[in-house]
């Protein structure tokens, strides 16, 4: 009989604290588990930014050097004219080579367009130049001695391109891309012996390729490579007279007279390969992805 009121009375108990969790369960608010924010970076914006570097440019001059010579004998006494011979000479090629090299520096600014792990953009850039190069133009090529005709000083004054962008992102803050388009720019010669002054803005293209980093929602830096070809840099064409004045030849009492004149007529082609570093700044931000 003890037995009997023991076991009744444990379960009295155990459902008495049953049925009081029970109702201090249903006392309580239904709460929802706390949503995570994710940031997820986004490439799509409009950036400006500079950037410096070093370029190794590529001169060369190609043309001909054409002429007459006319020699006149006089006697002295008078004077009288008493032969005259023009004779044609014989075309030389005009050949010349030069490494324009030196640093740049300048502005960017694009718009990004990223979709999924690729990315699309435009981007044109203005560079100033420190390419310079001093060097002969010769008759002969590799110009070995007595074959120089005139020396040129060659500078690439400034440069930009305007270029679409197609990019991978093997992580969200990483980029990939290759890059061309449009390049123009202004190479300029001249050569104060003659003198001589040649040189054009002239329009060409370019290609390459680069990386950026992102730093933080808005800064980035990159590392580029591009290769430049803008063509033919203006030409050039330049007459030269030497006259020559002998005494008493071929005999005495003569005197012979002999005048050279040589027509140069040239063209500069300029490629560039180019190695520069930048910072850009793009306005707006990551987007927050909740889930």
């Amino acid at each position: 009989m003890k037995r009997i009121l023991v076991g009744s009375a444990t379960a009295v108990a155990l459902l008495s604290a049953s049925s009081a969790f029970g109702a201090d369960l249903a006392a309580r608010p239904y709460t929802k588990a706390p949503v995570v924010a994710v940031v997820v970076y986004d490439w799509t914006g409009f950036y400006i930014g500079g950037n410096v570097g070093y370029s190794w440019g590529r001169e060369r001059t190609d043309g001909t050097l054409t002429g007459t010579q006319n020699v006149s004998v006089f006697r002295t006494a008078g004077p009288t004219l008493v032969s005259s011979v023009d004779t044609v000479l014989g075309a030389l090629p005009l050949i010349g080579r030069a490494d324009v090299n030196g640093f740049v520096g300048g502005g960017q600014a694009g718009y990004n367009w990223q979709r999924g792990t690729w990315l699309f953009g435009l981007e044109a850039d203005i560079q100033g130049s420190d390419e310079h190069a001093r060097a002969d133009v010769c008759t002969v090529a590799g110009c070995p001695p007595g074959s120089t005709l005139f020396t040129a000083n060659y500078k690439l004054d400034w440069f930009g391109t305007a270029r679409g962008r197609v990019g991978f992102l093997p992580t969200e803050r990483v980029l990939l891309y290759a890059t061309g388009g449009l390049a123009y720019g202004h190479l300029s010669a001249s050569e104060s012996t003659i003198p001589l002054s040649w040189g054009s803005t002239r329009a060409g293209w370019t290609v390459g390729a680069g990386a950026e980093a992102a730093i933080d929602r808005n800064w980035s830096v990159k590392i580029e490579y591009l290769y430049m070809d803008l063509g033919n840099i203006g030409s050039s064409g330049a007459t030269a007279t030497a006259v020559a004045n002998a005494l008493n030849t071929p005999t005495p009492g003569f005197n012979t007279v002999t005048t050279t004149t040589l027509t140069s007529a040239f063209h500069t082609r300029f490629t560039d390969n180019i190695v520069r570093v930048g910072i850009n700044y793009r306005f707006g931000g990551p987007v927050v992805a909740k889930y």
